[in-house]
């Protein structure tokens, strides 16, 4: 079985860096594709939201949560002027697999210091709208 290592920011979308917005856009469709190929649940999915090991077996009951976050990427790229394509159809999953989900403070929080702390080691790299921002407008953006 293959987990690899996606990113669901759960942070405001346009807030993050385009970088982060296209990452995350593409991240979801694997993430799907992941749910769909292995959609029986087998006890060992958490309960709780974490990065690392495990995060992508949370997410397995949560696909309205993926198509409404997927969605939000797409309106604000498409602002940003990137173009979407893809599109997620919920008809392809078990009724298991679609629910909705609400990120806690604390699970938003867990996101932004590893947002930053990537921001933070790559200067002068990350866009804003296509303009190169610093650390510091990305940190007092996502405060």
């Amino acid at each position: 079985m293959w987990v690899g290592m996606v990113r669901i920011n759960l942070v405001d979308v346009s807030k993050l860096s385009d970088q982060h917005l296209v990452a995350e856009y593409d991240e979801i469709l694997m993430l799907v594709s992941y749910i769909k190929r292995y959609s029986k649940f087998d006890g060992t999915e958490l309960k709780q939201y974490c990065l690392g090991k495990g995060h992508m077996k949370f997410f397995k009951d949560k696909v309205l949560y993926l198509k409404k976050r997927h969605e939000l990427l797409k309106i604000e790229m498409r602002k940003r002027g990137f173009v979407t394509r893809k599109n997620i159809v919920l008809s392809t999953f078990s009724k298991k697999n679609i629910n909705d989900w609400k990120p806690t403070s604390l699970d938003v929080s867990i996101v932004t210091k590893r947002i930053l702390s990537r921001i933070k080691a790559k200067f002068g790299y990350y866009r804003y709208y296509g303009t190169v921002r610093s650390y510091e407008f990305f940190r007092r953006m996502l405060a």
